[in-house]
C-alpha cells in the first residue's frame, strides 16, 4: 500500500470535499428518486407532444428570424475576432516577451469570460434598444473570452525554432510575429474561430429570449402557447445549422493538415 504523502493527502482531501459537495448541492435542490421516476415514466408521453414538427402558420417568420440569428452569430463572432487578436496576442508569453504583460492580459480576458452572454444581453438591450444590434454586441464581447484564450493558446504552442532563426537574423520583434508566429498559428486559429461560431450561432438562439433578435423570440412564444411542433422545427434548424458549421471546420482542418 502506498504512503500517505502529503501530495496524496491534498488529493484525498479534495476528492473528500467535492464529493461532499455534490451530495449537498443534490439534497438540497430537493432531487429525489420518485421525482427522477416520474419524470422518466411521463417522458415519453410529452415528447409526443413535440411531434411531429409543425411550422404553425409562421414559416416565413420563422426562416426570416433564423437568418437574423446568423447574421448575429456572424457579426458577433467577427467583432470577437477583432477583439480578440490583438487581446490574444498580448496575452501569448513568446510574442510580448513578459510574463507581466502576459499574465495582465490573460487576466483581462479571464474577467470578460466571467461574464455571461446572457447578461451581455440584457445590459446591451437596455443601451441599444431591442433588435439584433443588442445581440452581436453581447455575443462580440463575450467571444472575446473565449477566443483570446485559444488565440493566446495557439500563439503560445507554435515551434520556437522558425521565430529563433529570424530572431537570429536580426529581424524585430514584429518582423518575427508576422513571419514565423502568426503563419504557423493561424489554421489553430481558423479552426477556433469555426468553434467560436457554432458557440455563438446557439448562443444567439437563447439571446433573443432577452429581446436580442432572432429565432429565440419565436421559440419563447411557441413554448409559452404551447406550440410543441414549432419548437420541434426551431431546434431542428439550429441543429442542421450546427452540423454544417461542423462540417466546414472539418472541411477547413483537412485544408490546413
Amino acid at each position: 500500500m502506498p504512503r500517505w504523502s502529503a501530495r496524496r493527502i491534498r488529493r484525498a482531501t479534495w476528492l473528500v470535499l467535492t464529493v461532499a459537495l455534490v451530495v449537498a448541492s443534490a439534497v438540497r435542490s430537493g432531487l429525489s428518486w420518485g421525482t427522477l421516476r416520474r419524470g422518466a415514466e411521463s417522458f415519453l408521453p410529452t415528447l409526443g407532444d413535440f411531434l411531429p414538427p409543425g411550422t404553425g402558420g409562421i414559416g416565413g417568420q420563422l426562416w426570416d428570424d433564423l437568418w437574423v440569428t446568423v447574421q448575429i452569430a456572424l457579426a458577433g463572432t467577427l467583432i470577437g475576432l477583432v477583439l480578440a487578436l490583438p487581446l490574444g496576442t498580448l496575452a501569448a508569453r513568446n510574442v510580448v516577451g513578459s510574463p507581466r504583460v502576459a499574465r495582465f492580459f490573460r487576466t483581462v480576458i479571464l474577467l470578460v469570460r466571467a461574464i455571461p452572454e446572457l447578461v451581455l444581453a440584457i445590459v446591451f438591450v437596455v443601451v441599444t434598444g431591442l433588435g439584433a444590434v443588442s445581440g452581436a454586441l453581447a455575443l462580440g464581447v463575450g467571444s472575446v473570452g473565449l477566443l483570446g484564450k485559444l488565440v493566446a493558446d495557439s500563439l503560445e504552442e507554435t515551434e520556437p525554432g522558425p521565430a529563433r532563426a529570424l530572431v537570429a537574423t536580426g529581424a524585430r520583434r514584429h518582423q518575427v510575429f508576422f513571419g514565423a508566429v502568426l503563419p504557423r498559428a493561424w489554421p489553430a486559429v481558423v479552426g477556433h474561430l469555426l468553434y467560436q461560431l457554432d458557440v455563438n450561432l446557439r448562443s444567439a438562439t437563447l439571446l433573443g429570449i432577452v429581446g436580442a433578435g432572432g429565432i429565440g423570440y419565436d421559440l419563447l412564444n411557441a413554448a409559452r402557447v404551447l406550440q410543441f411542433p414549432v419548437v420541434t422545427t426551431i431546434v431542428l434548424t439550429v441543429l442542421a445549422l450546427v452540423l454544417l458549421i461542423e462540417g466546414l471546420a472539418v472541411w477547413v482542418r483537412k485544408v490546413y493538415a
